[in-house]
Formats: C-alpha cells, structure tokens, sequence
C-alpha cells in the first residue's frame, strides 16, 4: 500500500509534505475498511449500527478531502485537522463496538511523528472526551474511569516515544546532511587540487611516471604516454610502443630489464642512459633516473621514473664522425699537394741552406698532418661497420618475450618454437627491426587467437616463420603488400591504423642481409610471414664469418 501511494506520489510529482498526508491517511482508511468488511462478515448487525457508519462515512470523507487538497499550499498545522477527524470517526465508531477504540494508535502515531507535544496533547483531549461519549451508555462506573485512564496513558506513552523517536530521526538527518554537504565540499577540493597537479605533472616536458612495487603504472604524464605511444585513456603499457635498447642499435632489453621492471623492483638509478626505439621508427636517447615516491592508495610502495630526452646531445656525439671525416678528407687533398710541391722543391738545385730548412719543416709538418688525418679516417670507418656475427635465436626469443604482455593484453597467445644455434652475420638491430615489425602486425591483426614464430637451421639458410590466424588477406593484397603505403582492404574495413611502410622496410632490411621473405594468406584464415638468411657455418672456433 505504502509503495503504491509512494509510485502515484511520484508520478504526479507532489511535494513531501502531501505524500505523507497521503500515505498516513490512505494507509488508515485502507485499515478501518478491512475491519469493516470482518465485521460484516462476523456480525452483520454492527454494520447496521449508525454510529458506525457514520463513523466509516467520515473516515473516507477525509480521506477523499485528503486526495483533493493542495496541502503544500498551505501551513503544516492545517494537515492536523485529517487525524483529529479520524479520532472522532474512530470514537464514533466504538460507540457501536469498544474494541474498535484500538483504532485511535494510527491517528495518534501520526500526529507523534510529525507535529509536537502539544498537538499530542490537544489529539489526547479529543480522544478522552470520544471515549467518555463511548462509555456514556455504560455508566462511568470505576472500572470505567480506570479503562480510561488506561487507554490514555498507553496513547500518550505510545505518542511521547514516537516524538522522541521522530526528533532524534531529524536530527540524525539533518547532521547527516550536513556531514554530506561538508563531505561534498571537501570532495570537490580534493578534486580541484587533482586536477591542478594532474595539470602540473602533465606540463613538465619530462617523461614522469609512477609504478607500484606489483609493478602497476599507477600514473604517467603526458610526456611518458606519447614516449611510449600509450592510449591516453588506458595506462597499459604495450612493447610496440617503444623498445627499449642497451646501446644505440645494439641489443634490446629484456623484459626483466626494463625501467618499468626495474622501477617495480625498487633499483634506484641515477642518471643513466636509455636508448628508445618508437613506434615512428626514431631513436632517443634518455636520462634515466627512478626515485623513491609515496606510497600508493593501498599503501604499497612506489617508485618515480624520470626520463629526461637527451637525443639531440646523443645525436650531435653520433654525427661528430661524419664531420670528423668530411673534414679530414678535405683536409687531405690540399696537404698532399702541400706535400708534393715541397718534394719537388727539395729536389730543385739552387736552394739555400735556410730555404732548404724551411722546406723541411713544410715536409715533416705536412706528413704528420696527413698521418693524423688518416688515423682519423680509420677510426670513422671503423665505427661505420656495424655488422657483426650473432646469434638470431636470441634475437627471435627476445621479440616474443617483449610482445608477451601485449598479446596477452589483446587475449591473444603467443609462442615461439626456436632451434638454434642460428648464427647470422648483419646488423642485429636492423633484424629486429625486422622480427618486432612482424609479430607486431600479427598481434594487431588478429583478434583472441594465436601467433607463432619458429625458427630453426635448414641447410645452409635459416627459416623462419611468423603466422597469425588473425583477418587475413586476398590474394591481390599480397600481391601488393610491399608497396610504399600500400595496406590491405581488410585492415581498411577494420579500421585499424597504419602507414603502409612497414612491410616494405622489412623487405629491404631482409634482402640486405642476401635473404628473402615471402607472404602467404587467406582473408579470414591468417597470415603466414616466411623469411629465409644465410646461415654462418659454425667450427669449434665458434662461427666462421
């Protein structure tokens, strides 16, 4: 009953004040006629009474008068006449039965809960005078007097606990709402200052992240996410975004040693160099630094990694060569005629003494500049060879373990069947290159299924294979997936990101090395990516270049 006058209440989008008149006067009308029909159905002759009807008649007429006022409209103390007519409608209705007075708790509870002592008062006046009218028949004998007394303590008992009760309500309520609204302030002050250092962290130019010693990325600043091409919306941390590297295209860094790792290991490092191979296919070279920070919300420790960029310093030390040769070999050619004129003088006749001395120092001065030029040169040319013999499983099994938390972020699995030895002479940085390209395009094409990579020796080449049972290719897109920003129809419809350079880059890196790669796929059944280098032979020595 209360939930249908509360859902009606709603619906015609009342005030408080007339839903409680309606719930407290619906629900005791609702009451008084269930007793109405027992009565009927028990004792047919009380129905007949006309005390008794005329006490029900009343009863639903307030009722009905409730329904069609406006009670927001007017003070709180007009609502008061509702329950004192229902005291008098109850009392008339226990002129023809007594037990019918047990009616007079609604009407009291009411006025209890919503008005004070002094309205309880004035309903227990009109209550004693009803039940005196009540006994009148009966004679006010003592036993009278003393029901009357009895029925008048208990109401007023009944009243002053629910008015007690009622007040604390209140009270609580209001203490409640104004712990709320102080809670809510202090809210949006915790929140404004969250933002101005969010604002804050993510202005330094500095990459700055925070990691937790479970190793979470608990925050990271605008700098850090687009360091690592990180989804501003998600802190996930995906190994195609950037690798890391040992040394300017040296050797990868394995995930065990990374500076998210480290950092969650709690390793302290100040100052130390990293070199970062994004996702744009740019090298940085960055200062390191992890720092002690505070404690997380869950009181786990965390750690401050500090990435400063110091590419343009790294790339003015790497171009110092190029320069150093430039230089020298411009150098070269005027000191070699320097040189040669002073031969040819030296050997003329008719020179004196002093001109023969100052022609020798020109000579001396002239070989020694030359030497110095071409130990210079050397060394250039020395650091320009980068290829070097080395084991390409490493290299594979490298790749897989760095994609491992991409693919398992994507619900995807990846494995590795690598047998080896597999000795390859060229440029390791630029086979991995090769590898992460790959496995990359398979992650990012295939949706909660699997890649593989294996490898192993076959003759005197090394086969590997990287599939995919992702979306998959048709034949025209195979056919012309090594073209310069070319990119499949199917990754297109998907909507998937690229610039179409990828596949090409691998094809030349691959054929530099005097190998080959070769594509096959079918479109909803995955990609298989086979690549075949040379292999160099292996002795008890180690492997013969």
């Amino acid at each position: 009953m209360q939930t249908f006058v509360s859902r009606w209440a709603d619906s015609q989008l009342i005030g408080t004040r007339t839903r409680s008149v309606w719930q407290w006067q619906l629900i005791f009308t609702f009451s008084v006629v269930a007793i109405a029909v027992v009565i009927a159905i028990l004792d047919e002759t009380i129905i007949t009474h006309w005390a008794f009807l005329l006490g029900i008649g009343l009863i639903v007429a307030a009722s009905t008068v409730s329904l069609v006022t406006p009670w927001a409209q007017y003070p709180k103390g007009v609502a008061l006449t509702l329950p004192i007519v229902d005291i008098i409608g109850v009392g008339l209705m226990a002129v023809s039965e007594s037990n019918l007075g047990y009616l007079w708790v609604f009407p009291i509870a009411w006025i209890s809960t919503y008005y004070s002592t002094r309205e309880l008062i004035g309903a227990l006046a009109v209550t004693g005078f009803m039940n005196l009218v009540d006994t009148w028949p009966r004679g006010y004998s003592a036993a009278v007097i003393l029901e009357l007394l009895i029925v008048l303590l208990a109401l007023a008992f009944l009243g002053i606990t629910i008015i007690v009760g009622a007040r604390r309500t209140r009270a609580f309520r209001h203490l409640t709402r104004r712990q709320a609204e102080r809670l809510d302030r202090t809210l949006r002050r915790v929140q404004s200052a969250e933002t101005r250092a969010v604002a804050v962290f993510d202005s330094i130019s500095v990459a700055l992240a925070r990691v937790s010693a479970s190793g979470e990325l608990v925050a990271a600043n605008t700098s850090y996410r687009a360091l690592y091409a990180m989804d501003p919306r998600d802190l996930h941390f995906s190994a195609a975004g950037a690798v890391e590297y040992t040394d300017y295209r040296g050797t990868a860094v394995p995930a065990s040693e990374t500076s998210l790792a480290r950092a969650a290991r709690g390793e302290l490092v100040e100052g130390e160099q990293l070199w970062l191979f994004d996702r744009t296919g740019a090298w940085r070279t960055m200062g390191m630094s992890i720092t002690a920070a505070q404690p997380n919300s869950l009181g786990e420790q965390t750690f401050l990694i500090e990435l400063e960029d110091l590419t343009a310093v790294t790339d003015a030390q790497r171009e110092q060569p190029n320069i150093t040769r430039v230089v020298s070999h411009e150098l070269r050619n005027p000191l070699t005629a320097i040189l040669g004129h002073a031969d040819l003088l030296l050997e003329s006749d008719g020179l004196t003494r002093s001109q023969r001395d100052h022609l020798e120092v020109i000579e001396s001065a002239s070989e020694r500049m030359l030497t110095l030029i071409q130990g210079l040169l050397n060394q250039t040319r020395d650091a320009d060879n980068a290829r070097t013999v080395f084991d390409l499983g490493h290299v594979l099994a490298a790749s897989v373990e760095a994609f491992t938390p991409a693919a398992a972020a994507a619900a995807i699995t990846i494995h590795g069947t690598i047998v080896g030895p597999l000795n390859v002479e060229g440029d390791e940085f630029r086979l991995r290159q090769v590898i992460d390209n790959i496995v990359s395009n398979a992650i990012k094409y295939t949706d909660r299924g699997t890649v593989s990579v294996d490898a192993r020796a076959a003759g005197s080449s090394i086969d590997i294979v990287i599939g995919d049972d992702g979306i998959g290719m048709t034949p025209e897109d195979v056919e012309r997936m090594f073209t310069p920003y070319f990119r499949a129809q199917s990754v297109q419809d998907d909507g998937i990101t690229g610039t179409g350079l990828g596949m090409g880059i691998t094809r030349d890196i691959v054929e530099s090395h005097g190998g080959n790669i070769t594509v096959e796929s079918a479109l909803g059944k995955g990609t298989t990516v086979s690549i075949s280098l040379p292999l160099v032979p292996t002795t008890p020595e180690g492997p013969t270049p």
